[in-house]
């Protein structure tokens, strides 16, 4: 019976959902009745809307794969295989990410902060107020960023009317193709943490994401502690005076302790320190025990104690990242969409219990497999007479556990035990015939007991 979670009295979507998620509980997301509405209206709603707003950035996606990396490589590689079609494709690719999907989704976005400014939804940071809708889409504020650089620093817009045509080489061109490499590397990652917002199409790949962003806080943690600790120990190494290469200055003591940690040390420093000042090697004896010793161990501990007391909460996590977005997609969805969605349900037509059994309106109807929840005992009791509201309600008799019903489920429970017992203990060569003759325990067929001698015939 979830009619009021899904939709209000005018028709409208119910808020429900949005108080879910708002509440952030993961076991209460995790309920059968919410875990059913969410997945529901997922399903017949948001799963097209959300598809259906992300296309353009999965568009995007191939297309930046295609001009900035493919295509683009081919013609580093091989520049006399630089034709015209592929010039073409480069240019029209980028034509589509600069001046289609860039604009059309800074003015979605713009509309968003100005309606949480109006609103007065705003988010203390430090001391600036900052809208929570640039918060909770920072990714793409990122994306947009390196993309308006990529524009800036285009060399095939810097060698617009060189010769040959939508050619990248030329005085210019050159000159920019360098710095043009960091946004474009920025804007391929976050165009991927964008669409890694579509996982919550499967709960168990949304789960995985749910406990990545969990442990990934750790993460934090150590390199805080582990540059930390570098710091530490290049001023005390620089605090020596040595004047070798790599570890007269304080820079340079953390590059090389940093390259020492990770061993990819260039040959001239490792061979420097076969000559090195005792207090220099008894320094870096103590930073590898201290950095790869005690954080790494100190960082798997962590992992391992994180990831136990996230492991019942993860589903709900990723239940709660699947309800959000069911939110944002009923923003978008189209009023007839939600209106078909809630004619489908038919929460005026009755749905039975069983056979013969109207039931009550409101409900959805959930199949399961028969012997799922097997019962013999009938759990519901029915009472004849009015169903009028000033009509008193009719007495139960106090059922116990002395009652004559339970007892004789007992009774026939344990019978069938010992019949199974003696069925058992019978010897293999007995006629299959008197199996059955156990169960009675002597009586024969008008009900009495017989007598031992008629028992052992």
């Amino acid at each position: 019976f979830c009619q009021h979670l899904v939709v209000r009295q005018d028709g409208g979507p119910a808020t429900a959902i949005e108080s879910l998620c708002k509440r952030g509980d993961p076991k209460l997301a995790c309920h059968p009745v919410l875990a059913h509405v969410v997945d529901l209206v997922w399903a017949k709603v948001a799963v097209r809307t959300l598809f259906g707003r992300n296309s353009v950035l999965i568009l995007t996606l191939a297309l930046f794969t295609l001009s900035q990396t493919l295509l683009d490589r081919h013609i580093i590689d091989v520049p006399d295989s630089q034709s015209l079609a592929v010039r073409v494709t480069i240019a029209l690719s980028r034509c589509f990410i600069y001046f289609f999907f860039l604009p059309t989704n800074m003015a979605s976005h713009a509309k968003l902060v100005l309606s949480d400014i109006r609103a007065g939804n705003m988010k203390r940071l430090c001391f600036l107020k900052i809208p929570v809708s640039f918060i909770r889409h920072a990714k793409f504020h990122f994306a947009a960023a390196s993309m308006v650089a990529m524009i800036v620093l285009d060399p095939v817009i810097r060698c617009l009317g060189q010769s040959p045509l939508l050619t990248q080489h030329c005085e210019s061109g050159d000159t920019s193709a360098e710095l043009y490499t960091e946004p474009s590397m920025l804007a391929a990652l976050m165009l991927y943490l964008l669409a890694s917002d579509l996982c919550v199409s499967s709960i168990r790949i949304a789960t995985f994401v749910s406990m990545f962003n969990r442990i990934v806080t750790e993460v934090f943690l150590f390199l805080i502690g582990f540059g930390t600790l570098t710091i530490a120990f290049a001023t005390a190494a620089a605090a020596l005076k040595i004047e070798a290469h790599g570890w007269n200055t304080l820079w340079m003591c953390v590059i090389t302790l940093g390259e020492f940690f990770v061993g990819v040390m260039h040959d001239e420093d490792r061979d420097e320190l076969d000559h090195a000042i005792p207090a220099l090697r008894l320094l870096l004896v103590a930073f590898y025990f201290a950095a790869a010793v005690f954080l790494l161990n100190l960082l798997i501990a962590q992992f391992v104690q994180a990831y136990g007391l996230s492991f019942e909460s993860m589903v709900g996590f990723a239940r709660l990242a699947r309800g959000a977005k069911v939110v944002e997609a009923l923003g978008l969805a189209p009023r007839a969409r939600w209106d078909a969605f809630v004619r489908s349900l038919h929460f005026d037509s009755p749905v039975r219990f069983c056979e013969g059994d109207a039931g009550m309106t409101g409900a959805v109807e959930v199949l399961e497999p028969a012997d799922l929840d097997a019962t013999n005992i009938e759990s519901i009791r029915r009472h004849g007479g009015t169903t009028a509201v000033d009509a008193p309600w009719p007495e139960e008799e106090a059922v116990t556990s002395d009652d004559v019903q339970d007892r004789l489920h007992r009774m026939e429970g344990v019978m069938r035990k010992m019949a199974k017992r003696l069925e058992q203990l019978r010897p293999h060569g007995a006629g299959k015939s008197s199996s059955t003759s156990a169960f009675s325990f002597g009586l024969d067929s008008s009900g009495s007991r017989g007598s031992r001698s008629d028992r052992a015939e």
